[in-house]
């Protein structure tokens, strides 16, 4: 066996059906012909790279942006004539054009797609040189029509040659339409029109006529009635056009000459450019049959570890709307697997999948089957399927069978010789091994015959219906049972695949299905051995209950999928009740704001007529319709829970203080008190019992966050002169947006001058220095501020503001 892959086994399992298929979707004739001959990866690096090509393309088309279209002309042939020296026709000049455009395209479209396409991009490195071949091509498309014609714009000497030949045209015609139309040529004319022959403008003449004037024959009609006929007088002109069309021709050759120079120069540079395309084309044909087969990318590995799941035959989907797809299972310890069961039941599309599955991950093709599957890389394929028989050699069906297997051992033999370790990447298809001879002798030679390939480590799948051989698979380390099942009610197979049990062949069945007579059959009953009808018998009841068994996990896994789905659907309601109660608590802080907003201009008038009258006690009631109206929002934007009324908190209890929106636990009792201390993080504060609110206890843990997040404030504040500070007179805004932060200090300042505190220091740390200057700008107009002044050093230097109060 050839790492290339010998030409039996490849028909056997259909291979160039499925390369020509693959064919169909390639968009070139390069793409086309390198799909049909698809190189098969030896190593398996090799082979992960290619499909993750694959992978990369499926990625790419199924985008927003997919890859520019493929189909492009083979200039090889054209290169290489360029290189020798020959001069370009005009349409293969045109080719090259548009070969250096797509080039030029693709790498444009790579460039913008190289990361998630890495592998890919490599195999499109060669285009990085089109941006040196740009003025090529544009040279060609300045002088060659889409149509493969020259442009008359090519070079101004051309366009001067075309329009002097042109005018001689033009006068030609003049003069044959006076010739036409003259009284001189109406008695010899044979028809009123003119023609050319050999470039030369001639008018039809009668053949017995021809005389009558002087001029040059240059043709005679096929009956010899007419001659074509150039008059002398028209001589001079004709030769003046021939030299005009020989001048353009001149030129136009010339012109061809320089532009093969600029593509010979470059050959060997485009030449890898469209092999690169050519690959590039493959790769999609690639993707493009994974998207028809719904196939999937798979984990490979070099060990023969073979697990399909919901394997299915590609060329099968091809040809039919529905395909039972099936595991396929030979793990490390499995390396003979022996397929029993009913004749047309699926044993040899079973041999085909695994067979076609391991070229194709050799070819860097996906699998139609479930992702989380996974193909070990065999190099070395045989498959010995159908019928051998050659009656050309004098062999028959068992001779042709034997005669292969004799190759396989000797080439194994070959192999072991020269010291190739004996790895598991022999892969071995058998179809019904030693079959047409004695059925004993046959049992006894397969059984040796799989024993020894088992031995130099192959892997290795069989079919069969001799019974010894489901004995030796149910019985012997490293053989493993399988079989397809057959519907006996039905008398039909479902072409499902069951793994550690063998089947019966079900002949006597498949015979009455097929129009066998009763008696007949009935006969062949009783003849049968009682020993093989309790056999037969018993592995109908094992594929009954494997049914049963399969049916039973299908039902979990879709009740599983089902009560996942339910999970699913569940969670994405609670987030969008969440979401929908977070945007309604948000809308209620909206309004809370609003309403404190207003608050906050009455408190101010009545600071201010406080200030001006001396109503100590209009001060006091607007004080405490505001510290009402925050006490009631608040306990409605209270998630969950009631809160614990202050009287029945006690030391070690959690509490939010109001204004500031920090939590932390109480140190102290506050009963009977007006300020407590208070822990927030590894700090504390000096708090006011009218601004303290119980948590309730579900709302400890969710708060927790807030009280880490608010851990930052200092343990203990003090001014220049030692004075203690409580919450009244700091607040820390420090790692908060402007406009939140600006919000918590028009709140502190509300409280501070309520209060009557002399001052306010707003921490806000240095950062970029925005959310100072936001502060700062906003302490300049307000009517709560006298003057302010960044912290001393004691007091957090910059970083700080002292804000004094009027």
């Amino acid at each position: 066996m050839n790492e290339t892959l010998s030409d039996k086994a490849a028909q056997a399992l259909e291979w160039p059906r499925l390369l020509e298929l693959l064919a169909q979707h390639a968009q070139s004739t390069m793409g086309m012909a390198r799909c049909r001959s698809l190189p098969l990866s030896s190593e398996l690096i090799a082979a992960r790279i290619r499909q993750q090509e694959t992978t990369e393309m499926v990625r790419l088309l199924g985008g927003s942006e997919p890859m520019p279209a493929l189909a492009f002309p083979d200039i090889r042939d054209v290169l290489t004539r360029a290189s020798k020296g020959g001069v370009l026709e005009t349409h293969e000049l045109r080719d090259c054009a548009i070969v250096l455009a797509m080039m030029e395209e693709v790498e444009r479209y790579m460039m913008g797609h190289q990361i998630e396409a890495h592998a890919l991009a490599q195999v499109l490195e060669p285009l990085h040189l089109i941006k040196g071949l740009r003025a090529t091509k544009l040279a060609i498309k300045a002088a060659i029509q889409p149509d493969g014609s020259i442009k008359e714009s090519a070079t101004p000497e051309l366009r001067r040659l075309t329009h002097h030949a042109q005018d001689l045209k033009q006068e030609m015609r003049l003069r044959l339409d006076q010739i036409l139309h003259s009284r001189r040529y109406e008695e010899i004319l044979q028809e009123s029109y003119f023609a050319q022959r050999e470039g030369r403008y001639v008018v039809p003449v009668k053949a017995d006529m021809r005389g009558r004037i002087p001029g040059i024959v240059h043709d005679v009609s096929a009956s010899g009635a007419t001659v074509f006929f150039e008059p002398r007088e028209l001589v001079e002109l004709n030769n003046s056009i021939k030299v005009a069309d020989l001048e353009i021709e001149r030129e136009v050759r010339r012109i061809l000459r320089e532009l093969t120079a600029l593509v010979a120069s470059r050959s060997e540079d485009i030449g890898n450019g469209v092999e690169a395309l050519a690959e590039c084309d493959v790769i999609r044909a690639k993707a493009e049959l994974s998207h028809r087969l719904k196939s999937s990318p798979v984990a490979l590995n070099d060990h023969g570890r073979v697990v399909l799941k919901q394997a299915r035959h590609p060329l099968l989907m091809i040809a039919k709307d529905q395909v039972v797809p099936n595991d396929i299972v030979l793990d490390e310890t499995t390396r003979v697997l022996m397929i029993s069961g009913s004749n047309t039941g699926g044993k040899t599309v079973t041999l085909k999948i695994v067979g076609l599955y391991a070229l194709m991950m050799r070819a860097g093709l996906h699998l139609p089957c479930a992702p989380e599957s996974e193909m070990a890389l065999f190099t070395h394929l045989y498959a010995d399927i159908g019928d051998a028989q050659d009656l050309s050699r004098d062999l028959s069906s068992f001779s042709a069978h034997m005669t292969q297997m004799v190759q396989l051992l000797s080439e194994t033999a070959d192999r072991g010789d020269s010291g190739e370790p004996l790895t598991p990447r022999s892969l071995v298809l058998l179809d019904e091994p030693v079959t047409s001879t004695d059925p004993q002798e046959g049992a006894a030679l397969a059984e040796a015959l799989l024993c020894r390939l088992a031995s130099l480590n192959m892997k290795v799948v069989a079919t069969t219906h001799y019974g010894p051989l489901k004995e030796l698979a149910q019985t012997t380390s490293g053989f493993a049972n399988a079989s397809v099942e057959f519907d006996v009610e039905r008398l039909a197979p479902t072409y499902r695949l069951f793994l550690g049990i063998p089947g019966g062949s079900s002949a006597l069945e498949i015979a009455g299905r097929l129009g066998m007579d009763a008696a007949i059959l009935g006969d062949a009953r009783k003849r049968l051995r009682h020993e093989d009808r309790r056999l037969e018998d018993l592995m109908a009841d094992l594929q009954h209950k494997q049914h049963q068994l399969a049916e039973d996990t299908e039902r979990a896994r879709q009740a599983r999928e089902e009560a996942e789905r339910a999970a699913g659907e569940a969670k994405a309601l609670q987030l969008r009740l969440e979401d929908a109660e977070q945007e309604a608590r948000k809308g209620l802080k909206k309004k809370l704001g609003e309403q404190f907003q207003r608050a906050r201009a009455e408190v101010q008038a009545t600071v201010d007529s406080f200030k001006r009258e001396q109503k100590l006690i209009k001060a006091k009631e607007t004080k405490q319709r505001l510290s009402e109206m925050e006490a009631q929002k608040r306990q409605e934007l209270t998630p969950t829970g009631e809160p614990i009324p202050v009287e029945q908190l006690g030391v070690g209890d959690a509490v939010e203080i109001v204004g500031l929106g920090m939590t932390g636990n109480l140190l102290e009792a506050p009963q009977g008190k007006k300020r407590v201390r208070v822990k927030v993080g590894e700090g504390e504060l000096i708090a006011t019992v009218s601004n303290l609110v119980g948590l309730a206890r579900g709302l400890v843990a969710s708060t927790a966050a807030t009280s880490s997040s608010s851990s930052s404030s200092p343990k203990r504040f003090a001014t220049s002169s030692g004075l203690r500070l409580d919450e009244q007179t700091v607040v820390d805004v420090r790692g908060q947006a402007a406009d939140e932060a600006l919000d918590q200090v028009v709140a502190a300042l509300d409280r501070a001058a309520l209060d009557g505190a002399p001052f306010l220091r707003i921490i806000h740390g240095h950062g970029t220095g925005k959310l100072k200057t936001t502060l700062r700008e906003y302490l300049k107009d307000s009517p709560y501020v006298e003057n302010f002044r960044p912290g001393d050093r004691a007091e957090g230097g910059d970083g700080v503001t002292v804000a004094k109060l009027r």
